[in-house]
């Protein structure tokens, strides 16, 4: 699992080593222990180094995901700010807020003088500078996959002063990530082929789908499933009816929420030629599962395997 964060380094860990030595040797005073020291300079996953110098006290969130994070690590009286979107959990949403995800107010995040401003990538990377031109300290943490998900919980944790809470929801995820990948494995032994999966994210003439860049194709690989959407190699893009046809999915996997609702599906005139709709595997998922790179991501990963392999449960 990757450790972004510097200001430690081979030094700490020997200095670390040789006190655990002495302390077994009997030296240094009984029940002590050597405690690496909390880092002052984070390396986002922008790649920008970020001078964090104290535990914040004070935390704007501009993203959904960061703001679940957050809450999740007990954090919930630090956060100042939030966004318009940031609906969970239910205590997020009589924080103060700051504006939209892609068009958060400068303003109001300066009015609440937070110590930390957690953001993400993608449209928000170019709002980075201008935050910090104003004075403003900005992480950013924009996992693609689940592993990096969890990696991002645990270096939240431990910027925020919240490591012991860290890891103990990336050790629950981790748990229930190996209970899927037992099964998935146990399908494999069984020599089951893994269902042909397509994954909607909005449908109008055309359908958008998810590509081997994006955290949807990383769940479904997961789950155990082969997503038909790796057929490009970006996060998301437009996918033909007719191609969609011809790859003819065994499960058809579909996000909803406030970003979209994809009403009846198995009504869509044609549609029916589709073996995931003439058999009944078309699997309506709450989006905020999967798009929000947070602690319910598992929930996620457990939905989509449940949709994969419903029988093995």
């Amino acid at each position: 699992m990757r450790r972004r964060s510097c200001g430690t380094g081979t030094a700490a860990v020997l200095v670390a080593l040789l006190l655990s030595l002495a302390l077994a040797a009997g030296c240094g005073g009984a029940g002590e222990k050597a405690k690496e020291a909390r880092p002052t300079v984070f390396v986002d996953d922008l790649g920008r180094e970020v001078e964090i110098a104290a535990v914040p006290q004070s935390i704007v969130s501009i993203a959904p995901s960061c703001t679940e994070i957050l809450f999740a690590l007990g954090l919930g009286d630090k956060v100042a700010g939030v966004t318009e979107y940031c609906d969970y959990p239910e205590e997020a949403k009589a924080k103060p807020k700051i504006g939209t995800f892609t068009t958060p107010n400068l303003e109001a995040i300066l009015a609440l003088q937070p110590d930390l401003v957690l953001a993400t990538g993608g449209v928000q990377a170019e709002m980075l500078g201008r935050m910090e031109e104003l004075g403003l300290t900005v992480y950013a943490v924009n996992p693609t996959t689940f592993d990096e998900t969890l990696a991002t919980i645990l270096e939240v944790g431990e910027i925020a002063g919240a490591e012991g809470r860290a890891e103990e929801i990336v050790a629950d995820m981790n748990k229930r990530a190996v209970e899927v990948a037992r099964s998935v494995n146990e399908m494999v032994k069984q020599g089951k082929d893994r269902p042909r999966a397509f994954f909607e994210i909005y449908y109008e003439n055309n359908v958008w789908t998810a590509g081997r860049g994006s955290i949807i194709s990383d769940l479904i690989r997961q789950a155990g499933g082969e997503s038909i959407g790796d057929m490009e190699s970006g996060d998301y893009y437009e996918f033909s009816v007719e191609e969609l046809m011809n790859r003819n999915p065994q499960v058809y996997l579909v996000g909803s929420g406030s970003m979209f609702e994809p009403g009846d599906i198995t009504s869509r005139p044609g549609w029916d030629r589709m073996d995931a709709v003439r058999n009944g595997r078309v699997y309506v998922i709450e989006e905020n599962l999967l798009y929000r790179t947070g602690p319910r991501l598992i929930d996620g990963l457990e939905a989509i395997h449940a949709a994969l392999y419903p029988s093995d449960k």
